[in-house]
């Protein structure tokens, strides 16, 4: 998932190169994708789903996809710009994107299988999505991205909301609907803070 590295670049930087606009967006598109995995996977689980949920969905998630594609097809306009500080400083961020990656992968494979193990295997979306939200925090360090702070802290804040609602069944359903639109959030105000910088 390469999702934070790519959108891991200085979004409030004076200058936008093809290089900055295409990891980005490509940051954005990764993250609108695993937005809509959430989403799907949560209303395909709900019983009760109306009809137009899922159509309402495919469209977010298309105009998002457009919107990145857009944006995409612009870059080719921007300077191409040669920066060694910039270039070392990028492959600096993708170690430490790589340690905080593993652990994470490390931390849901271990999680789920301690959780599938002890016959609680209900709780592991929820386990999943808190460790997907705590480790953006790292990541808006590291990639100087303020906004990852709050992706992570809303990811958190709004599982942990979604404990107090009953029954069960509408919580998973609750975890899958706030980890899209924290996701889908955040790949929009990419996309429209790139505009700002034009």
């Amino acid at each position: 998932m390469t999702a934070e590295n790519m959108a891991g670049e200085k979004v409030n930087s004076p200058m936008l190169t093809k290089a900055r606009m295409r990891g980005i967006i490509g940051g954005a598109t990764i993250l609108a994708l695993f937005g809509s995995f959430w989403c799907f996977v949560s209303l395909a689980s709900w019983a009760a789903r109306p009809n137009w949920a899922i159509p309402l969905a495919s469209v977010v998630i298309t105009l998002l996809l457009c919107g990145c594609g857009v944006r995409l097809s612009q870059s080719a306009t921007l300077p191409s710009g040669h920066d060694p500080i910039a270039k070392a400083k990028a492959k600096r961020d993708s170690k430490w994107f790589g340690i905080i990656f593993g652990v994470e992968g490390g931390l849901i494979a271990l999680v789920c299988a301690l959780l599938g193990r002890s016959g609680l295997g209900d709780w592991i979306p929820f386990a999943v999505a808190l460790i997907v939200g705590v480790h953006f925090l790292p990541l808006a360090q590291v990639f100087e991205v303020p906004l990852y702070f709050w992706t992570g802290a809303l990811s958190v804040i709004g599982v942990l909301a979604c404990l107090l609602i009953h029954p069960t069944s509408l919580q998973v359903l609750c975890v899958g609907l706030v980890m899209a639109a924290v996701l889908w959030s955040t790949t929009a105000f990419l996309v429209i803070r790139i505009k700002s910088m034009e």
